[in-house]
């Protein structure tokens, strides 16, 4: 298989997974336009139809499930053999994607990462910032650091400290709750908060603690901040007598089929044991 036509396979399948053009470029860090070529242009190779267009999305034609069961055969080997090529370079030298959350990514990784590099000159490191969860096992990065309650399967790492979170305001009396929106949904604080906090006790959200952070001090309302952003804040008060104590493990993880790669090995270790000390402060 030529290298368009998988290319064009992964992009029909990312039409798939995420219902429309727009969703599947972001996801692929590319344009819309690209969508549509490529998936045009895999329908006019085969000389089929498998998408049906309208208004709302592109969902998949019942006739072409056949189709797309094999694309996904054909993707999961094509990423098994990327991933068995990664896990076999033996060289502790080379270029290693570090994803992780954006406060993580602009207040403490950075330096962290710097004095990797003047420990290790042969590496080339690279940050990924979001909230989002990288998929691993798609090669979309390395290694990631993520706050989690445990690790997904296929994952191995290690436990670097807690992420512990507070309720910052402005120090102003009856401040609303800000709402977690987006990735920071599906967290802990988002599921006290939907467990304890009525829908009239709510007001404007973000899916960023950097973000809720800036709106907590302009005095929109009152938000759970990861507390080494909150107590760094000297315009934010914590709140003694609102919300529980809510930890999440802090891991450094990877593939398994890659965790013993030389390069990734030494990065995941040194991470593990600056984030330690950094979390520990």
């Amino acid at each position: 298989m030529n290298s368009q036509n998988w290319d064009d396979i992964r992009y029909a399948l990312a039409v798939r997974k995420y219902g429309s053009l727009n969703a599947a470029a972001v996801a692929l860090g590319v344009t819309h336009a690209t969508v549509l070529r490529r998936v045009a242009a895999l329908e006019e190779r085969f000389g089929c139809v498998i998408f049906q267009k309208s208004p709302s999305g592109y969902a998949a034609l019942p006739e072409a499930s056949t189709i797309l069961s094999a694309m996904e055969s054909v993707e999961d080997a094509v990423l098994s053999v990327e991933r068995a090529i990664v896990g076999a370079n033996r060289s502790p030298v080379g270029h290693v994607r570090i994803a992780s959350t954006d406060s993580l990514c602009q207040l403490v990784l950075p330096q962290i990462l710097n004095e990797i590099s003047q420990l290790y000159s042969g590496l080339e490191l690279t940050l990924l910032s979001g909230n989002s969860h990288h998929d691993l096992s798609r090669l979309t990065a390395d290694i990631a650091v993520r706050p989690s309650i445990r690790l997904e399967e296929g994952l191995v790492g290690e436990r670097a400290g807690t992420l512990s979170f507070g309720v910052f305001d402005d120090g102003s009396p009856n401040r609303k709750w800000m709402r977690l929106d987006g990735a920071l949904s599906r967290s802990l604080p988002a599921e006290w908060l939907a467990e304890h906090v009525n829908a009239d006790e709510m007001t404007n959200g973000a899916d960023s603690f950097l973000v809720l952070q800036q709106m907590a001090a302009a005095g929109v309302g009152k938000a759970f901040l990861p507390s080494f952003i909150g107590n760094a804040d000297s315009r934010l008060h914590l709140s003694m007598e609102i919300g529980p104590e809510i930890e999440v493990p802090l891991w450094v993880t990877t593939l398994d089929e890659i965790a013993h790669t030389p390069k990734f090995s030494i990065v995941k270790r040194e991470l593990v044991e600056r984030l330690s000390g950094v979390l520990a402060a």
